[in-house]
């Protein structure tokens, strides 16, 4: 079976995104945690991520503002190996 690359988007602890790197460990799971994204930089699921072999990467809101709507751009704009 072949598994779908994922990212996951991550603010904090990353408590979920442990739950399914985790989960993703078992062969069978039909997702491939591939990279983890998150808004903050001290965010501590980044550390988390990393000493699992996942990479990571940050996409900071602040420079946005209020501008969600520009942070969500960022966000789509950023090079994940298309």
């Amino acid at each position: 079976m072949a598994r779908t690359r994922v990212a996951v988007l991550i603010s904090g602890r990353g408590s979920n995104m442990a739950a399914l790197i985790e989960a993703a460990k078992d062969s069978s799971y039909p997702a491939e945690i591939a990279l983890v994204v998150s808004n903050r930089p001290e965010a501590a699921g980044l550390a988390h991520a990393e000493a699992q072999g996942v990479a990571t990467a940050v996409v900071d809101h602040r420079p946005h503002g209020k501008d969600r709507s520009a942070f969500e751009h960022a966000l789509r704009s950023f090079p994940c190996g298309r």
